[in-house]
């Protein structure tokens, strides 16, 4: 994700914003639920999308295996909290991907 927000200056696409604001909150729904089915602690509230990310790396790394199969639900599916990481991971990728794709491309005469 980083790699994919590094060189946007000036206005970006109006999607990024839309973007990067939604991975917020999911990423915030996420910490949630991981959580509260894993005594986990929660993000800061006032961290934005990078300090989100890094905070989550970290609160990952700290998860016992017991806490990583913990049970949750999300979106009405049944899910171990290693599952909702790796939910996590490809949703966090695939908005990356997205956000890439609109940064603006040098031209080349």
């Amino acid at each position: 994700m980083q790699a994919a927000l590094d060189g946007i200056e000036g206005q970006p696409h109006p999607r990024v914003a839309w973007l990067t604001t939604h991975l917020s909150v999911t990423k915030r729904e996420y910490a949630a639920l991981i959580a509260a089915a894993a005594g986990a602690p929660t993000p800061p509230d006032d961290a934005g999308l990078s300090a989100l990310m890094a905070w989550e790396v970290e609160a990952v790394r700290a998860l016992t295996s017991a806490q990583l199969g913990a049970r949750l639900t999300h979106a009405g599916a049944d899910l171990s909290v290693a599952d909702l990481i790796r939910l996590n991971a490809r949703h966090t990728a695939w908005h990356a991907g997205q956000i890439a794709a609109l940064k603006p491309r040098t031209r080349m005469a």
